[in-house]
């Protein structure tokens, strides 16, 4: 193998890379760790080159950030092992293709192909986050800026795309200097890394928060294990424990009390009369929103879906059917053609998808309650917003994954889709972290 293909530049640079998208505090690592990737690619020509230094880098980075996925408690070790690495696999094929784009770039702009680099980055990036197979947005790079609140208030107009365009071109304004050490190139590289602090500094200033209308809420995080959770003979043991960590907030006639996913476990709705009279006869003057398991019967078929229910006093008032499954986690991908594929049993639910959109009006306040994974997507958060969503509400179960970095991986992407939206943020989680969030982004409680 030639000089110019260095294992080692890729396993750095990814592993860099991989390092900035953990809760560690080094998000800065992603304004640089591209370069050594940059310098392979530029100095390779063969084709075998441009495939290998994509697997190398696309599985170092992949397999760095979400190892956590062979930890799954839901399935057995060797079967989570593989699903990880199967995953990982899959979605180091993004990189593979970038590499390929990057060698035909190379045959027009033999000299000055990196300035295509963040275009084709993030062209990738937005088709890659169409397909739930990669995770959707999980990986993107813009999710390592997490910790500068001033930084990604960019958001709002570029969405998670921008931050990750400037995070690619900040890598390629290091690169050129480093290449050409010009004075004009380090002021490039001083003015594009510091214009969107200063925008993000005017759109976080203009911000005004409108508080005319309110809710006091009350978000139960109970830290029930999953072992406890679908134990025989527990619903109604579940359900008490929820209402007796609710009791303060229901004394206490706080509007709306959020209880997290799949709450209930079992299916309160279906015939289980006396679990809901408990719920109904317990609430007094607060609603409910909360994760139950529902089902419904289409002829000879029988659905089942992962929901959410608003309840108050008087009965049921909404019922959300999710939109977005977990692949392998909830559903077979490309069962709804082959239904054979749902008697595999690899652990995962068989769910039904969801349609609607629903808004569940507490107090005239439109709330959009999505469940688990849908808080990482973007544009379906943004179609409850078109749907007239003044908060965006999250009921999460992470307690498939008992240790880091998974559940904080997963509950600091509300903050995007808060600056995204404009819209405060509500995240109640069974087990992991429970957090409130304002328009800004700021986190005003965590749990």
């Amino acid at each position: 193998m030639p000089i110019v293909f260095s294992p080692f530049a890729l396993f750095l640079s990814a592993m860099l890379m991989g390092l900035a998208q953990h809760p560690l505090g080094m998000g800065w690592f992603a304004w640089f760790s591209l370069i050594p990737f940059i310098f392979v690619l530029n100095r390779i020509t063969e084709i075998k080159h441009y495939i290998l230094a994509g697997f190398i880098w696309g599985f170092i980075y992949y397999l760095t950030v979400i190892f956590w996925l062979a930890n799954n408690i839901g399935t057995t070790p060797l079967i989570g092992i593989i699903s990880m690495i199967c995953a990982v696999l899959y979605c180091t094929l993004n990189l593979i293709f970038i590499c390929f784009l990057i060698k035909i770039l190379k045959y027009f702009f033999r000299e000055k192909w990196y300035w295509c680099f963040p275009f084709l980055w993030v062209s990738v990036e937005y088709i890659r986050n169409m397909d739930l197979l990669t995770g959707g947005p999980w990986t993107s790079l813009a999710n390592t800026q997490l910790d500068f609140l001033t930084l990604i208030q960019n958001a709002e107009i570029m969405g998670i795309y921008g931050i990750s365009f400037w995070i690619v071109l900040v890598n390629i304004l290091i690169y050129n200097y480093l290449l050409y050490p010009y004075k004009e190139n380090i002021m490039k590289l001083i003015i594009i890394f510091m214009l969107p602090w200063l925008t993000g500094k005017l759109l976080q200033e203009r911000l005004v928060i409108d508080d005319s209308n309110s809710l006091e809420i009350a978000i139960v995080q109970p830290n029930i294990h999953l072992s406890q959770k679908w134990g025989k003979n527990i619903i109604r043991k579940n359900i008490q424990l929820l209402l007796d960590q609710s009791k303060i907030a229901i004394d206490d006639n706080v509007d709306l009390i959020i209880w997290p996913e799949t709450a209930t476990s079992g299916y309160i709705l279906q015939g289980n009369d006396d679990y809901l009279n408990l719920i109904l006869k317990s609430l007094r003057n607060s609603k409910l929103i909360s994760g139950i398991p529902y089902f419904s019967d289409d002829g000879l078929n029988r659905k089942y879906f992962n929901s959410a229910v608003l309840i108050d006093s008087d009965g049921i008032k909404n019922i959300y059917h999710k939109i977005k499954l977990v692949p392998m986690g909830e559903y077979v991908p490309l069962s709804e053609y082959f239904p054979k594929l749902n008697q595999l049993n690899l652990g995962q639910g068989n769910f039904t998808r969801g349609s609607e959109h629903t808004i569940m009006d507490v107090n005239n306040v439109q709330c959009a309650t999505m469940i688990c994974f849908e808080s990482t997507l973007p544009s379906l958060n943004r179609d409850f917003v078109n749907a007239g969503a003044e908060v965006l509400l999250y009921v999460v179960n992470d307690g498939w994954y008992e240790t880091p970095p998974q559940p904080q991986q997963h509950s600091k992407q509300v903050i995007f889709r808060a600056i995204e939206n404009r819209r405060p943020v509500l995240r109640c989680a069974n087990t992991g972290v429970s957090m409130v969030v304002d328009p800004i982004g700021n986190k005003l409680d965590e749990l």
